[in-house]
């Protein structure tokens, strides 16, 4: 039941819609976040998102400015009007469009800003493999003055040189791309768009999220389906088709229904098994392939002090060691989309594809100089 503070409002409230939307998307925003906030013309949320913009914006963050403050939300909610509002039943279809708009909006938003950190991660860690790549072209030039070493060392470690500059160009570009995408999605403009991005992605867990009957969760979520069925059920309770039509038309119902299902099943099980894969590949990334890369390089550091190995050795190996953690962090970046993917599932929407480039190939990557 509304309070009478709440019926009271103008445009008759959208306090249960926020619910239901805040319910569809807890896998996201966490089960004891703050009350979520949409905008309506009783509350235009100017204060929540000042107060949002002024701290590193992470996921939670990224959803509750894009439902406050996306343009293009506010044009669908407001072509839907008092169909929205507390005034109708839950079951409305204007409320149901309106919850699945929201959610997918919230959804696109937190991707967009996995995306926007994982790039920029991508970009500093470009950085640091292009600071390696100047030292070890400045040490050769002075090496090639005093005759230590080839022409050919020197045009090979050139060539390193200028496959980092175009891969940081490339990884830059991407991290403002992204940064972009996001500044969309919030639907931010002028001074809101300096805001600061929160650094890191959140820690690849220490097992995926459970999708156990991952299917049946997505088929119950999915309130349009649900709808069809009921309707078709209760069609072939009251009527027995008589004509050649009727009997098309029960056909094309139950086809409908089937159709909806099919697609709605093979959706959760590609996102089960994306959010699996990719929680394998981050994983091995970070317990196995980035350890051994820390180890090489720890070795060749102290075989270079023992004067066992050339310092251009452990140069290159510190730029494929970079790269490996690139990698890295890509594949946590492909996790947390997936991870999306599944609460989209369960939230009652298909998932939407958001696999950007990869920044992490570089041409010659794993070229060492000649010595």
């Amino acid at each position: 039941m509304l309070s009478p503070a709440h019926a009271a409002q103008p445009d008759g409230g959208v306090q249960s819609l926020q619910v239901e939307v805040q319910t569809r998307l807890s896998g996201l925003l966490g089960p004891s976040a703050a009350p979520l906030r949409i905008a309506s013309p009783s509350y235009a949320g100017d204060y929540e998102l000042t107060k949002l913009l002024q701290a590193p914006v992470d996921g939670p963050a990224a959803m509750r400015i894009a439902l406050l403050h996306n343009p293009e939300l506010q044009m669908a909610l407001g072509a839907e009007g008092s169909n929205i509002t507390d005034m109708q039943s839950t079951g409305f279809p204007a409320r149901l469009r309106a919850r699945d708009e929201a959610t997918r909006l919230a959804l696109r938003a937190y991707k967009a800003w996995v995306n926007a950190v994982a790039a920029e991660r991508g970009a500093q860690l470009l950085r640091e493999a292009k600071t390696t790549a100047e030292t070890a072209d400045e040490l050769t030039r002075r090496m090639v003055r005093a005759g230590n070493v080839s022409r050919l060392t020197q045009a090979q470690s050139q060539a390193t040189l200028s496959e980092a500059a175009v891969a940081l160009a490339r990884g830059e570009q991407a991290a403002f791309a992204a940064r972009e995408q996001l500044i969309r999605v919030l639907g931010l403009w002028g001074a809101q768009t300096q805001f600061t991005l929160a650094t890191v992605l959140p820690a690849l867990p220490a097992s995926p999220t459970d999708t156990t009957d991952l299917e049946a969760r997505a088929l119950a979520a999915r309130s349009g389906l649900q709808a069809e069925r009921l309707s078709w059920q209760r069609k072939q309770a009251s009527t027995v088709p008589s004509s050649i039509d009727e009997r098309w038309d029960a056909l094309g119902d139950a086809a409908k229904v089937r159709a909806q299902a099919v697609q709605v099943r093979s959706e959760a099980r590609e996102a089960a098994f994306n959010l699996r894969t990719q929680w394998d590949i981050a994983h091995h990334l970070q317990t196995e392939v980035v350890p051994l890369r820390q180890f090489i390089h720890d070795e060749l550091t102290l075989r270079y002090n023992g004067m066992l190995t050339s310092v251009f050795e452990v140069m290159a190996d510190s730029r494929t060691r970079t790269l490996s953690g690139l990698a890295a962090a890509e594949a946590l970046r492909d996790y947390w989309l997936a991870f999306a993917d599944v609460q989209a599932v369960l939230a009652g929407v298909s998932p939407e594809g958001s696999a950007p480039a990869r920044t992490g190939a570089v041409a010659g990557a794993d070229a060492k100089p000649a010595h």
